[in-house]
């Protein structure tokens, strides 16, 4: 019988082998230039076996053809073409957007009810839901919503200055993460998260939990992207069970709580909910793209519809805002002039107006704002951005692609290729001054996407990142630890240099952000204490 058993597993094997490796002539057959598949991994094995992050595993394919617009890969056992050059990457997310619109994986995005989202969605459900919530972001809702934010960057303040008296070493992507949970609890759904005054919000547990950066969660998520079908056949989901569950009831009890109910409050949950008084929302068809026609089609509304939007706003409302504060700071941290440059100009325009924070910070804050693009460039939440083939597509000059082919955009690659940015790994925020941006070739910079698929928050984003850094403009200095202070050496090798977490989805310090914070009034003693105690 041994033989029999032999003779099975050959089987088997060479069966596996074969499903595995029967896509691996894909490019070549296609003259596309790739690198020779590993088995199993293709050529994505440092990102699946978690060893680097997703923009940085592309980034390493990208290195090898420097010249190449378009690059074969295999993500596992699949196919996905990696767009190398910014007018392809203007043909993918503009041009011909309407053959590049789905997300990766569009056959399986509405397997769960949170993925029902904006972010998530393909097709007509995508075009309807993005009309139809572009307007809650306009000027004139987020200058309504800015007070919200004011007062939470006032409780910021007295948090720090409590903070800095009990220890000046503080982790500071959790310590933003709780302003930014603060924010988006009181703007999206009114209420009051007291994240800051409460290191166990549970609304800053799910934020966390949602992105947290663990093997299982890891893993999980490789698998979901390359193996879909055989994922949720295993009953898996994106998101744990704990978010689901903690989202729905929450969620759920506003909703019950807001409706029929006259409110003076615009924040995000209001303005979701009168969608309920039409039952239904209209948008254009996605057709009309690639035929002039003007068909419309309807996307019924009912509760999970609702929610999911909700999710999608705090998902990655908290995220981008946390992430993109926290390596603000530490770039600042390390580069003092930035720094006194960056906080003089806020002293500077608060003293114009009596030391009120106002809407009109964000545009009227040059250089803050070119250090945020900086950090943006240097550190963009998604790495790699994902679309998908809606329909046959032939490039000029190139293959001919077909419908459910993956594509990646590889975000953080372009931002660090020193074709496009000299110097790329410095931290130069001068780069996005008025007077050299026209050097920024189109196409290169894009953090937040590009096209009709560009983030729709993106305004309301910059909001928490810009009070978060205002707040800290006059009471404290913040700076790495250094190698002669007894008391924060432990912290130095976290300080250094940042390594990103191969287990998260989106840009994550490995080990945290560690910053010493000191009060102005010290910096003099604390930056020259030999010069100062001779004198």
């Amino acid at each position: 019988m041994w033989y029999v058993l032999a003779a099975v597993v050959t089987v088997l094997g060479l069966l596996i082998h074969y499903l595995t490796t029967r896509k691996y002539n894909y490019w070549k057959k296609k003259n596309v230039p790739h690198l020779k598949p590993n088995f199993f991994f293709g050529n994505y094995k440092d990102l699946i076996t978690l060893r680097l992050n997703f923009g940085s595993q592309v980034q390493k394919i990208c290195q090898h053809f420097p010249d190449a617009p378009l690059i074969g890969a295999y993500f596992g056992t699949e196919p996905v073409l990696i767009v190398n050059d910014p007018e392809m990457v203007k043909l993918v997310t503009t041009k011909d957007f309407y053959y590049f619109s789905y997300r990766e994986i569009a056959d399986h995005v509405y397997k769960e009810g949170l993925t029902k989202n904006l972010f998530h969605s393909v097709g007509d459900d995508w075009k309807v839901l993005r009309q139809n919530l572009t307007p809650m972001f306009s000027s004139a809702k987020m200058k309504s919503m800015f007070t919200l934010i004011k007062n939470c960057s006032l409780t910021l303040e007295r948090v720090l200055d409590k903070q800095v008296n009990k220890s000046s070493v503080m982790e500071v992507r959790s310590f933003v993460g709780r302003f930014t949970m603060d924010c988006i609890g009181t703007c999206a759904f009114g209420l009051d998260t007291n994240a800051m005054l409460d290191d166990n919000s549970p609304f800053t547990n799910m934020g966390n939990l949602i992105f947290q950066a663990t093997t299982t969660h890891g893993l999980k998520t490789h698998m979901r992207y390359i193996w879909p079908g055989i994922f949720y056949s295993l009953g898996l989901t994106a998101f744990p069970k704990e978010v689901d569950t903690f989202f729905r009831h929450f969620l759920l009890r506003v909703f019950d709580e807001r409706r029929g109910k006259p409110s003076a409050r615009k924040d995000f949950v209001e303005m979701v909910l009168s969608f309920y008084d039409k039952k239904v929302i209209t948008g254009d068809s996605m057709k009309n793209l690639k035929t002039d026609e003007r068909v419309k089609v309807n996307l019924k509304v009912d509760d999970e519809l609702v929610m999911a939007q909700c999710f999608v706003f705090f998902a990655a409302g908290y995220e981008t805002s946390a992430t993109t504060s926290s390596f603000l700071l530490y770039e600042l941290a390390k580069d003092q002039k930035s720094q006194e440059r960056a906080r003089q100009e806020v002293r500077d325009w608060l003293r114009k107006r009596e030391g009120q924070l106002g809407y009109e910070c964000v545009t009227e804050l040059p250089f803050l704002e070119q250090c945020i693009d900086e950090t943006l460039r240097l550190y963009p939440v998604l790495g790699v951005i994902t679309r998908e083939v809606t329909d046959t597509y032939k490039f000029e000059n190139g293959p001919t692609v077909e419908r459910g082919l993956r594509v990646h955009l590889p975000i953080y690659h372009m931002h660090h290729n020193p074709k496009y940015f000299p110097d790329p790994e410095s931290f130069r925020p001068e780069r996005f001054a008025p007077e050299n941006k026209h050097n920024i070739q189109p196409y290169t910079f894009f953090p937040f996407g590009e096209g009709p698929r560009l983030c729709i928050v993106i305004v309301a984003d910059r909001r928490p990142t810009v009070c978060s850094r205002n707040a800290l403009r006059q009471d404290a200095s913040a700076r790495r630890p250094r190698h002669d202070s007894e008391e924060i050496t432990a912290w130095l090798t976290v300080c250094q240099e940042l390594e990103f977490e191969p287990r998260s989805a989106v840009t994550q310090s490995k080990t945290g952000i560690n910053l010493k914070f000191i009060p102005l009034s010290d910096a003099e003693e604390y930056l020259y204490p030999r010069e100062v105690n001779a004198q």
